[in-house]
């Protein structure tokens, strides 16, 4: 992954892109980050902005959920902007030690780890995110699943990854379905219906932190934002002197070049795909998202992009959308016109790409940055 603007060019930028660099490489090295339950995102996310010089700006940088997190920030002073954006990467951190299913402390593993069909009580945030995680399984009928962890396991995701027999994965399916989890909102606990069953919030951690952070900004007086979280994006407001940020998404067959540009203000904008991270188990390559009525990695080839007002909805019905794959994917944002996403996917001649939509997609926002890529409405 690269970050690149095209718009700055103030040596402190130019120290702090060899930062990101450095840090993203070692993450490379670090074969999924060691402890991160959160796979990272090798799909390329480009950010330009416009930067005044009679304007309060800051960008930092820091290391968290096993990806590499940056916030620009614009605001009155440079104090201000410190210290919102020192609070906004400690709320997630702080998440991260409930959220992360590597920590075997975190209150995610305790919960994974608590016997079947007795309550478990859960934090305000665990509740919220569960809460919210079940709201997009029963929108996308399943397509997405925070309850996959038996699957997460089955394939050793989180390690070198393997291939189970299909007798493995039909008994790891009884124990997946989100439905078979109770949450009860007048005493904020959770209840596992099934033997075995776990939660994997990978498909929506990010973005629910990424939501929070968010929070925090505009708590201290932060409202003009810009996070990106391993290629997730969360727009507030817009840079000075525009009127949305521009945001620029890979083609997801060669990530070093930019194949659409968008435009986000209070948005968030996240991508899906196969190629984000693949594991090589006897030979074969196993995909990092795993369609949880089937048990088996998503085979779809290409990415969707979701973009929507929160980051823990773009996060959760990316997973969603790539899982259901282009044809059921647009009959289904069709029925949902309140999400607007679009699939990057190779041409019949395997060369060129196509964005797939529905038709209600705001093309408007949508520029092509290469020849070789058409727009189709279904």
């Amino acid at each position: 992954m690269r970050f690149l603007d095209g718009a700055v060019t103030a040596p402190q930028r130019r120290t702090e892109l060899r930062v990101i660099e450095k840090i993203f490489a070692r993450s490379l090295k670090s074969n999924f980050n060691k402890k991160s339950s959160f796979p990272f995102v090798t799909f390329v996310t480009f950010v330009t902005s416009v930067t005044l010089s009679d304007a309060a700006q800051i960008r930092r940088v820091q290391y968290l959920m096993g990806t590499v997190c940056e916030i620009e920030a614009h605001g009155s002073t440079q104090t201000e902007l410190e210290e919102a954006l020192s609070a906004a990467f400690g709320e997630i951190a702080r998440l991260e030690a409930m959220l992360s299913n590597w920590r075997g402390d975190s209150e995610i593993s305790r919960f994974n780890h608590h016997p079947y069909r007795r309550p478990f009580a859960l934090s305000a945030e665990l509740f919220e995110a569960l809460l919210s995680a079940q709201r997009q399984s029963e929108l996308t009928g399943g397509a997405f699943d925070v309850t996959v962890e038996p699957l997460t396991v089955l394939w050793d995701l989180r390690g070198a990854g393997r291939v189970p027999r299909p007798q493995e994965i039909a008994r790891a399916l009884r124990s997946v379905g989100h439905g078979r989890m109770i949450l009860d909102e007048t005493r904020r606990t959770a209840t596992f219906t099934r033997a075995r069953m776990g939660v994997d919030l990978g498909g929506i951690g990010k973005g629910y932190a990424l939501d929070r952070a968010a929070i925090v900004l505009k708590e201290k007086g932060i409202h003009n934002a810009l996070l990106n979280f391993g290629g997730q994006i969360l727009a507030l407001g817009s840079p000075p002197g525009a009127k949305a940020w521009r945001v620029r998404v890979a083609d997801p067959f060669d990530s070093r070049r930019a194949a659409v540009e968008t435009f986000l203000s209070n948005q968030s904008l996240a991508t899906s795909s196969q190629k984000e991270r693949e594991l090589v188990s006897g030979g074969r390559r196993v995909g990092h998202i795993i369609d949880p009525k089937t048990g088996r990695p998503v085979e779809m080839e290409g990415s969707v992009t979701v973009v929507a007002a929160s980051a823990s909805e773009a996060d959760a019905l990316s997973t969603a959308l790539l899982v259901m794959g282009p044809g059921k994917g647009i009959q289904w944002l069709e029925r949902n016109r309140q999400v607007s996403a679009f699939y990057l996917i190779k041409e019949a001649n395997g060369q060129d790409l196509k964005i797939s939509a529905s038709r209600h997609y705001p093309v408007e926002r949508l520029l092509r940055l290469a020849d070789n890529i058409t727009f189709t409405r279904r």
